[in-house]
């Protein structure tokens, strides 16, 4: 029975969720290790999947065994090494600066594309890319001629280009791949195979700091990692596929611009985060590189 709700309406509250998961991230940096943050958010999240999708799990387990590498690539890329990224990211930068360089991420993902199967890119495209490039360069080098030219980089800012790269490389993976699974079947599998990765480097993690974010948790942090399951995991996915079974993927991807919209202003209220010039002038340059790569073909 189709729900009786704007698919508008969920991309909206889709790109709010997707910018919890930042500001929640910052709010628990410090306190719980990016690879056990991003262990505990997706394996509630794969258990409620399992409940539904618990009868394509057979089907994955011999998709698994017949193609082994690329789903293992899907689900580090997609489920694993991203997320652990992305914790790293606000755990050093400002959950308004990593915001503004995902919006660097259509972009990456034509270039990958390009470099990994020669996907076609227009000089219009290409003259979008360096302008976005421009844009985040400005917000990685907080628009300081002298951090530029001296290379001052905060980890951070790298972390999130990585962790973008990583999510390229998922996207044109899943695009090249995909036709040959089902889509629920390998969705689950993804996921699956994200937690096998994940773990050994959250015992990793809890082994060199001998555990110690177990004596820092409160129920405050419990509430948020539940949080971050509830809302840009389960609630996100269920909203955005939906979506996207009543409007077309480009019109559904121009509401990701939300996320630094939604981020900026939930970070000066919450965080004690600012709206600086340099997010300004980046954020105008990668939007309008984006429209390029993305629109205007």
């Amino acid at each position: 029975m189709p729900l009786p709700v704007s698919p508008y309406l969920l991309l909206c509250l889709t790109s709010l969720f997707w910018s919890l998961n930042l500001i929640i991230g910052k709010v628990l940096a410090g306190a719980v290790p990016p690879a056990t943050l991003s262990f505990f958010r997706w394996l509630p999240a794969f258990l409620f999947f399992l409940l539904f999708y618990r009868g394509y799990l057979k089907d994955g387990l011999r998709l698994f065994k017949e193609h082994p590498m690329p789903v293992l690539v899907l689900g580090a890329t997609g489920y694993s090494i991203n997320s652990i990224t992305v914790y790293e990211a606000v755990t050093y930068s400002t959950a308004i600066n990593i915001s503004f360089i995902n919006a660097f991420n259509p972009v990456l993902i034509a270039i990958t594309g390009f470099m990994m199967y020669r996907y076609p890119v227009s000089a219009r495209q290409a003259l979008g890319f360096l302008i976005s490039l421009l844009g985040v360069t400005i917000i990685i080098f907080r628009g300081e001629l002298t951090r530029l030219l001296a290379l001052q980089i905060n980890i951070g800012d790298l972390f999130m280009v990585i962790s973008m790269t990583i999510w390229s490389v998922h996207t044109i993976v899943y695009k090249n791949r995909s036709h040959h699974f089902n889509r629920r079947t390998i969705f689950l599998l993804m996921m699956m195979t994200g937690l096998a990765v994940t773990l050994p480097c959250a015992v990793v993690e809890g082994y060199l700091s001998e555990w110690a974010w177990i004596g820092r948790i409160q129920p405050r942090h419990i509430w948020a990692m539940l949080a971050l399951t509830i809302f840009p995991s389960v609630l996100a996915i269920l909203f955005w596929n939906y979506a996207l079974t009543k409007i077309s993927a480009n019109q559904a991807a121009m509401f990701q611009y939300l996320i630094p919209v939604y981020t900026t202003v939930i970070s000066i209220m919450f965080l004690g985060e600012h709206l600086r010039l340099f997010h300004i002038c980046g954020g105008v340059l990668i939007l309008t590189g984006v429209l390029l790569v993305s629109i205007f073909r």
